[in-house]
């Protein structure tokens, strides 16, 4: 009796210390739903004690393998789609009080009509090997060397147990031979998506005993995804990525900032806002444009790559580096997700001193070496994935001008475009703002600053936004809205207001935007992104969403489930000369030559 009150009460001790382990995601799954003629085998209720068991023995097992060099302990979110653990119990005479249960993983897939015996895996060790292969980048099983695909016994880790942590803080994980970054990123949850296939989510939660759901939103989804996308939220992305990320509230400040910045008047005077035309770009109309960083679809996972074309095909560039060379790939808008929907997994331990540092002064030779890439195809697309969270933070920190325009502004030069972290923005474009707590609940409807004007001190570089602020005001249909104002707003908003006019119509209301302040000036960490129509982004972000919106007829903001720029965790990088200095290294040379007739860049 003893012995088994000591055995509980170490379990319960290990429970504990696994409460606030970080969990890593697994998106790619060949799992399949297991036959009816196998119901001797119960299935294991979602959030029991040996589901848990085993994906904590599972996620050590995969920072050991993926992350030699950190500390902490890990655990799988949950298992691939499709592969449940069931329990068998073998009938005896005896029938004893306390008979064992054997549990088994099943969901690999077999072949059909197969008449041999249906295949599982005996445990976490032995399913450890496929699914190393699962976040890998082949497609051929020949390359997993689990017991099934490669028809041998497999070689398993022995750190596949997951050891009880002493009560002076968490063992560090054993390490291998040649230490291999992780291999995790969105994209999150907002899902995702940055190494193909998994996501370690460093959001420091207490991992309670009974799993909860993933969030409905997640990208920092491909997101080997190592980070939060932010989502990153989270559906699973492989079905709705939109928040991969464990995304950050945006009520909650980022390292970045310390708390929300309060739009400011400019200590130099009178920037008087200028009603002269400025150049329009071709893709304006664009959900997704030329030179943007975005998140793509790649088989059951997401990457980050960057928009050469956005017309008349979406042509996405891959992240890699200069060891790692990617090709272009065309892709659907519904393939797509903005870059700020899903967060940047945190960048392995073994890497993080290269923070910042553009890819191409990096020597990645040396790197190859070092985590034994060249025997490894594994460990190589590891690196890769490394590599793609280093060029997306330090793009995410960045910022270049384009289009420079001359006009009298005392101490500073005026552009007609900047590329701010991730994205494309233009005068006369909507971008979304951080406002102080007190006048976000003034301010309780949707608000947006029209840009007017983008200014860069020439002393320091301080980066300043002229614009109006809009706020949308429902009003009944009865009530003549005052549409002089409405003529000032770009497409986006205009369409923002057609949307929700359709959709409130059949309840006697319509929306207006009004002008709150005609002349606003606001610093670099007062822009959250772009603002994106609901009707455009909702579908594609989560379209069981916007199905139950334009049923209940009721408008949810759709700005809320996108991170804000700046929010990956790297150190801030400032104005860059031109968006090819802001990848360099991620993409080739050869590719950044022009990023459309509208974009007039600086050269070195």
């Amino acid at each position: 009796m003893a012995s088994r009150k000591a055995k509980d009460a170490k379990a319960a001790e290990n429970d504990f210390q696994f409460a606030n382990a970080t969990p890593i995601q697994i998106w790619r799954s060949d799992g399949t739903e297991m036959p009816s003629e196998y119901s001797q085998y119960e299935k294991v209720e979602e959030g029991a004690k040996p589901i848990i068991e085993w994906q904590n023995k599972l996620g050590q097992a995969l920072a050991a393998e993926l992350m030699p060099g950190a500390n902490g302990l890990y655990f799988l979110q949950e298992f691939p789609s499709h592969y449940h653990l069931r329990w068998y119990q073998a009938a005896k005479e005896d029938k004893k009080k306390h008979q064992a249960k054997h549990y088994y993983l099943f969901g690999y897939p077999e072949d059909p009509g197969a008449s041999k015996a249906r295949k599982y895996y005996r445990s976490p060790n032995h399913f450890l090997p496929h699914l190393l292969w699962l976040i890998g980048e082949s497609q051929d099983r020949g390359d997993c060397a689990c017991e099934f695909c490669s028809g041998s016994k497999p070689i398993t880790s022995k750190s596949a147990k997951a050891k009880p942590v002493s009560s002076g803080g968490p063992t560090p994980l054993p390490t291998t031979t040649n230490p291999l970054p992780t291999a995790s990123t969105n994209i999150t949850n907002n899902g995702t998506p940055m190494q193909k296939n998994i996501a370690a989510n460093s959001n420091g939660r207490p991992r309670p005993m009974s799993r909860p759901s993933l969030p409905v939103q997640q990208p920092v989804q491909q997101p080997v995804q190592l980070q939060q996308p932010v989502q990153q939220p989270m559906q699973q992305p492989v079905q709705q990525p939109v928040q991969q990320r464990v995304r950050q509230s945006v009520q909650q400040p980022t390292s970045r900032e310390a708390q929300p910045v309060a739009p400011y008047q400019a200590p130099e005077a009178a920037l008087s806002t200028s009603q002269r035309p400025y150049p329009i770009a071709h893709d304006h109309d664009a959900l997704f444009r030329s030179g943007e960083a975005v998140w793509y679809k790649n088989n059951n996972s997401w990457r980050v790559g960057m928009i050469l074309t956005s017309s008349p095909s979406l042509s996405i560039i891959p992240f890699g580096h200069p060891l790692y060379p990617t090709q272009p790939v065309i892709k659907e808008e519904a393939d797509i997700r903005p870059f700020l929907a899903f967060s940047i997994p945190l960048i392995s331990p073994a890497l993080q001193e290269f923070q910042g540092q553009a890819l191409v002064n990096i020597n990645w030779q040396a790197l190859q070496d070092r985590f034994g890439t060249n025997v490894d195809a594994t460990r190589r697309e590891g690196l890769a994935i490394e590599a793609t969270k280093l060029a997306a933070t330090r793009v995410d920190q960045s910022y270049s001008t384009f289009n420079p325009i001359q006009e009298a502004a005392q101490h500073y030069d005026a552009f007609g475009g900047i590329f701010l972290g991730a994205e494309k923005i233009c005068v006369g474009e909507a971008v979304r703002i951080k406002l102080p707590r007190e006048q976000q609940e003034q301010l309780s409807e949707p608000v947006t600053v029209v840009v007017k004007r983008i200014l860069v001190k020439r002393e320091g570089g301080a980066l300043v936004f002229e614009g109006s602020l809009w706020k949308l005001h429902p009003l009944p249909l009865s009530q003549q809205p005052r549409a002089a104002n409405q003529a000032q707003l770009p497409r986006t908003m205009l369409r923002e207001k057609e949307f929700r006019d359709n959709v409130f119509r059949d309840r006697g209301w319509c929306v207006e935007w009004e002008l709150v302040n005609q002349n606003l000036t606001l610093d670099e960490l007062s822009i959250r992104g772009r603002f994106y129509e609901t009707g455009r982004l909702t579908p594609i972000l989560n379209p069981v969403k916007y199905q139950d919106m334009l049923q209940r007829q009721q408008i949810d903001d759709i700005q809320t489930l996108l991170n804000n720029r700046g929010d990956s965790k790297g150190p801030p990088i400032g104005r860059v000369l031109n968006r090819a200095q802001a990848v360099a290294g991620a993409v080739p040379t050869n590719l950044l030559s022009s990023l459309g007739p509208d974009v007039i860049e600086a050269q070195p």
